[in-house]
C-alpha cells in the first residue's frame, strides 16, 4: 500500500470532516465532483503523505464550493444507559464493548454501512471517524459520565482512560494498515489464519485476522452482503479462534436494526419484528417478503447449534432492550396480540430464555400493558405475563424464573401464591401439562418442575407445600392412567416385565415420593417372590446364559438404586 493517500473532505459549518480516502487522486477527484451534486457547502481532495519518521503532510489539491449543506448528514451520539469499563484497546475490542459502540453511534455506522469492527481492526476507517466532527469527543464524555457514576470515580480521569484506549488502538491499527496480508480469494477464515501466522509478524494473529477480514467487509456498501461474505469465508468448525472471529463480525453486523430488518424483511408491526428476532436468535428464522432467504439458511442451522454464542447473546439482548422500550407491539388494537407467540418462544419448562434480563424486560412490558407505574410495577407486570400463559407449568416456570431473578424480593408472597394456584388443581395432570403431550412426557414435565422447584431460592417450607403437591399429582396420575399396569402387562414374560418396571423406576419421570415409591413397591413385590430368581430365567435353557441374566439383572437393580 503506498505511503499517499487521497482523502475526500466535506466543510459542516467550520470544520472539515473526512468522507472518504482513496490511493489513486482521480478516484478520489470523481467522488468530490459526484459530492457537488449533492447538499454539501464544499468538497475537498487533499493528498496526505506519511514521511519516513511518521510525520504527515497534507496539501489540499482541489477545494469547490457545493449547494449548501446536507441535514441528511447530520449524524449524533445515541442515548445509552450503561457501558462496561474500557481501561485500554483489548477492552474495547471486547463483544459488550462493541455491541455499546454500535448502540451509540447507531446513526454513524448505518450511514457509513460500516460495524464496530471495521472502524475499529481498518486505520483509514477509525482515522474518519475519529475526524468526523466532534461525534467522537461526545461519544467519549457520554460514556465516561456512566463510568464516572458506577464507579464514584472522577469524570475527567474517566475520559482521559477512555481516550488513551483509543489511542493505543488506533496506533496498532496505523501500525498494520499497510501490511501485505492474505487476500480472501476463494480462502477460508481458518486458511487466512495460519497464513498470517506463518508471516511471524509482530502483531497478534487474531488481530491481524480480523484486519484482513474487515478490509474485504469494508467493500460491502451493503448489510447482508457483508453477511454473505462472512459466510462464505466461514472455515473448519472445530477451529474455535477463526470461529470465534467470525462470530464478532456477525455480530457486530446483526447489532444494526437496519440488517435485520433488510436479512428478514419488513413486519407487520413492532411485536412481529420482535417474534422474528427471536427466531433467529433460536436459529429457526422464517423472513417475511423481500427477506435474503439464502442467508438464513445458512445461518439458522449456525444459531441452532450455538456455534454463533456472541451473535446470539447479541441478539438477545437487543430483544431485550425491545421489550422495555415504550414501543406498542400492535399497530391496531383489533390486531392479534404478538406477546402470545413472543412468550410462546421464550418461557417454557425448561425456563425463560435468557434467563434474568429476558424475566425483567417481560415484567417490564407486563406493567406496561398494565399501564401502572410505581413499587407494584413489576409485581403487577409478573402477573400480567403470568396470566397470559397456558399450561400451568409453564406459568411455574415463569414464576420460578421471577423469584430467582431477585426482581420482586418484596413481593415474595404474591408470587408464591401465584405458584401455589399452578399446582391447585392437578387432577390427571389436565391443566398442569400440554395437553396434546404423551404419558411419559407428562410425568417427566411434572419431574422437570419439581428439580426447578428443589433448586430455586424459595424457602425449604415453600419448597415443601408445592413439591407434595407435585408429587401427589404425579401418584395420582399413574393410578388414574394405570400406567404400571400397562407396564406390567401379565401377558410378557416375568424377566421382561421386571426389566420395564425397573428401567421405569430409573428413568427420571418419577418424583421422589409416592409416586416413585409406587412404582418402587411393585419391582420389591416381585423381588419378594418366592423362588423369583428362578421364574426369571425359567425360558433360558443354556446355563452360562441363565447366569449371565440373572448378573445383568441384579446390577440393574444397583444401578437403579434398589
Amino acid at each position: 500500500m503506498s505511503d499517499t493517500t487521497f482523502e475526500v473532505r466535506v466543510q459542516r459549518g467550520e470544520r472539515w470532516i473526512i468522507h472518504s480516502t482513496f490511493d489513486v487522486e482521480k478516484e478520489a477527484v470523481n467522488e468530490a465532483e459526484k459530492l457537488l451534486k449533492t447538499k454539501v457547502s464544499a468538497v475537498r481532495v487533499v493528498r496526505d503523505w506519511e514521511r519516513a519518521d511518521g510525520r504527515h503532510i497534507e496539501k489540499v489539491l482541489l477545494e469547490k464550493q457545493g449547494a449548501g449543506e446536507d441535514d441528511d448528514k447530520d449524524v449524533r451520539v445515541s442515548a445509552i444507559e450503561d457501558a462496561p469499563l474500557c481501561d485500554s484497546d483489548n477492552d474495547l475490542l471486547q463483544s459488550e464493548s462493541r455491541a455499546t459502540i454500535n448502540r451509540l453511534l447507531r446513526k454513524y455506522f448505518e450511514q457509513e454501512i460500516l460495524t464496530p469492527c471495521e472502524v475499529m481492526y481498518n486505520y483509514q476507517n477509525l482515522r474518519k471517524l475519529m475526524f468526523h466532527d466532534t461525534l467522537m469527543p461526545t461519544a467519549v464524555d457520554k460514556v465516561a459520565g456512566i463510568h464516572a457514576k458506577a464507579t464514584d470515580g472522577d469524570h475527567i480521569e474517566a475520559m482521559n482512560k477512555l481516550h488513551g484506549a483509543i489511542e493505543q488502538l488506533a496506533a496498532r491499527a496505523r501500525e498494520v494498515e499497510k501490511v501485505d496480508l492474505p487476500a480472501f480469494e476463494d480462502a477460508t477464515i481458518s486458511e487466512v489464519r495460519d497464513e498470517i501466522r506463518r508471516l511471524n509478524l509482530a502483531e497478534d494473529t487474531d488481530f491481524l485476522t480480523m484486519v484482513a477480514l474487515t478490509r474485504v467487509l469494508s467493500s460491502s456498501r451493503n448489510w447482508v452482503g457483508k453477511l454473505d461474505l462472512a459466510l462464505k469465508v466461514k472455515g473448519d468448525e472445530k477451529d474455535e479462534a477463526a470461529r470465534k472471529l467470525l462470530d464478532d463480525v456477525i455480530a457486530d453486523i446483526l447489532g444494526s436494526p437496519v440488517a435485520l430488518k433488510e436479512l428478514l424483511g419488513s413486519s407487520r408491526s413492532f411485536g412481529d419484528a420482535v417474534i422474528l428476532h427471536i427466531d433467529l436468535a433460536l436459529g429457526r428464522a422464517r423472513g417475511n417478503r423481500g427477506s435474503a432467504d439464502d442467508i438464513l439458511e445458512l445461518l439458522n442451522p449456525l444459531f441452532g447449534s450455538g456455534l454463533l454464542a456472541t451473535s446470539q447473546e447479541a441478539l438477545f439482548d437487543y430483544i431485550v432492550r425491545e421489550l422495555r422500550s415504550a414501543n406498542s407491539l400492535t399497530r391496531h388494537e383489533s390486531d392479534p396480540d404478538p406477546l402470545v407467540g413472543i412468550l410462546d418462544r421464550l418461557v417454557s419448562e425448561k425456563g425463560v430464555v435468557y434467563g434474568a434480563p429476558m424475566v425483567s424486560a417481560l415484567a417490564e412490558r407486563g406493567a406496561r400493558l398494565r399501564n401502572v407505574g410505581g413499587p407494584r410495577a413489576m409485581i403487577d407486570g409478573v402477573a400480567e405475563i403470568n396470566g397470559r400463559m397456558g399450561p400451568n407449568c409453564r406459568k411455574m416456570a415463569w414464576l420460578l424464573a421471577v423469584m430467582n431473578s431477585g426482581i420482586v424480593e418484596d413481593f415474595g408472597d404474591e408470587v408464591f401464591d401465584m405458584l401455589m394456584d399452578t399446582v391447585k388443581d392437578m387432577r390427571a395432570l389436565r391443566a398442569f401439562c400440554d395437553s396434546d403431550a404423551k404419558p411419559r412426557d407428562k410425568m417427566a414435565t411434572v419431574t422437570v418442575m419439581n428439580d426447578a422447584l428443589q433448586a430455586s431460592k424459595l424457602s425449604d417450607e415453600q419448597k415443601q407445600r408445592i413439591g407434595d403437591k407435585l408429587d401427589e399429582g404425579l401418584a395420582d396420575y399413574l393410578v388414574r392412567e394405570k400406567v404400571i399396569e400397562r407396564i406390567d402387562n401379565p401377558s410378557l414374560h416375568l424377566r421382561k416385565r421386571a426389566y420395564m418396571l425397573v428401567q421405569f423406576c430409573s428413568s427420571g419421570v418419577l418424583i421422589e415420593g409416592k409416586s416413585a415409591s409406587m412404582a418402587r413397591k411393585r419391582v420389591v413385590g416381585y423381588l419378594k417372590q418366592p423362588n423369583f430368581t428362578d421364574k426369571l430365567v425359567d425360558d433360558i435353557k443354556d446355563m452360562t446364559a441363565k447366569e449371565g441374566t440373572i448378573r445383568d439383572f441384579y446390577a440393574l437393580l444397583q444401578r437403579s438404586g434398589f
